[in-house]
């Protein structure tokens, strides 16, 4: 293969990734995509995520190319390339892996986002950020000899008719008992037409959501 040809395949890797970011950025906003945190900016938040899809396609390629011309001087046989193709792209993605918890490579980026822009990128991390105790709760404590397993029954039999808590789990603990809004959410239920939760019912399933979730 002769240096044109290796110019046309790393022009041809880079084109494609060029373009699947394009498309990538175009439809995160077509989709009426929103960062998580309102100190996030709208517009670097998606490009760093092209960003890091280029890289590890753009470098797939060139470990490729790079190991075919290896094996073509060590055989023949070019079907050789894959298997080390492969292996290198698995290595190199460990070896990501491997340093981005560390710290250093992009320790700035995270797989969970906070409402005030922070990352969470390990389950110590998210432990931590779950055990911290809510932020303002309008909730009061549980009072003595507090019937939990009444609390339960009432909240399954009232809170799971458009979809079960166990589904939705997540998104009460971050979202709303992080921040001492499970009165929000519980008042939301009660006001909706149907629902047949009563004031005493609301305040019982709050009690019971801040203290089991």
């Amino acid at each position: 293969m002769d240096n044109k040809s290796n110019g046309k395949l790393i022009a041809l890797a880079i084109g494609g990734a060029v373009l699947m970011g394009a498309l990538f950025f175009g439809v995160s906003f077509l989709t009426g995509y929103k960062v998580p945190a309102e100190n996030i900016s709208n517009i670097l938040t998606p490009l760093k995520s092209f960003t890091g899809w280029f890289s590890l396609i753009f470098f797939a390629s060139l470990i490729i190319m790079t190991l075919g011309k290896m094996s073509s001087r060590i055989s023949d046989k070019w079907f050789l390339s894959f298997p080390l193709g492969a292996l290198g792209i698995v290595a190199l993605m460990f070896a990501i892996l491997w340093i981005r918890p560390s710290g250093f490579l992009l320790p700035t980026t995270g797989r969970t986002t906070t409402l005030d822009g922070k990352y969470i990128r390990s389950v110590g991390e998210l432990k931590a950020f779950l055990d911290k105790p809510a932020e303002g709760s309008k909730v009061p404590k549980a009072p003595a000899g507090f019937d939990f397993d009444g609390a339960k029954a009432l909240a399954d039999g009232r809170c799971n008719k458009c979809h079960t808590l166990d589904s939705v789990q997540d998104a009460l603990r971050t979202k709303f008992k992080k921040t001492g809004k499970v009165d929000v959410v519980v008042n939301r239920m009660q006001a909706y037409p149907g629902s047949g939760i009563t004031v005493d019912e609301a305040n019982t399933i709050m009690i019971y959501l801040v203290e089991k979730y």
